[in-house]
């Protein structure tokens, strides 16, 4: 009887077996079952919810990669613009720099004292010092008298900063003197040598110290002070 069914049913007998025998087998059960729950899953309002945090996480993931990107992109771009900047030509910057005039430092004025005409007789005399006298006070200029770096001190007159000389070269102090105050160096001088003051050159020695002033009323007094070196000691030879 089999026989006498037309093709076309046999196919579709075959077919529908066929769907049977792997309807009944344990991994298309597996399958089936697969199925049904990721529809379940879909289907549920919570995993929509969570389907959207997702989709949201992975879009501004998207976005920050995209911005790194371009920040990486303008960075390489930049170091290419400074990579074309012309090399700085350091000859000609020499050049310019030797064409810059430095201002040029003014030598300190010396203070200049002529020497009084003496008397044949005593021209070739010097000043010897002595350490057997007091030393004089004379006020804002003892600190300078006190340092051994220091040999001469020049005051140029009413106002002006004391200048130095000795190890240290020539230097400009901060000290100035008041007109009072130089008129009474000059005058401590002479009480301590008993020799008095008169206009004009004035010269003397107390102790270890030379002064030399220009005493005026009219113009203001000057002055410079040498600390004068004592001789070295000469030891008499024995025979």
């Amino acid at each position: 009887m089999l026989k006498q069914k037309p093709l076309g049913f046999k196919k579709f007998f075959l077919l529908e077996f066929t769907k049977e025998i792997i309807r009944s087998t344990e991994t298309y059960q597996k399958v089936l079952i697969g199925k049904e729950v990721r529809k379940v899953i879909s289907e549920d309002p919570e995993t929509e919810m969570l389907n959207l945090e997702v989709k949201r996480a992975k879009e501004n993931i998207k976005k920050l990669v995209k911005e790194s990107i371009q920040k990486e992109s303008e960075r390489i771009a930049n170091m290419k613009k400074l990579d074309s900047l012309p090399e700085f030509d350091y000859s000609v910057q020499a050049q310019r720099n030797k064409s810059i005039k430095r201002p040029v430092r003014q030598p300190l004025p010396s203070l200049i004292i002529p020497e009084p005409n003496l008397p044949w007789t005593v021209k070739d005399i010097r000043p010897f010092p002595s350490m057997d006298q007091e030393e004089l006070r004379l006020g804002k200029i003892d600190v300078l008298l006190k340092d051994s770096l220091v040999k001469t001190i020049e005051c140029n007159g009413l106002d002006e900063k004391i200048i130095v000389t000795g190890a240290m070269g020539r230097k400009q102090t901060g000290i100035t003197l008041e007109e009072e105050e130089i008129d009474s160096i000059i005058q401590k001088f002479s009480s301590a040598t008993k020799i008095p003051v008169s206009e004009g050159i004035f010269r003397v020695v107390f102790g270890k110290l030379s002064l030399s002033a220009v005493v005026s009323e009219v113009v203001g007094s000057k002055f410079i002070i040498k600390k004068m070196a004592l001789p070295p000691i000469q030891i008499p030879f024995r025979r």
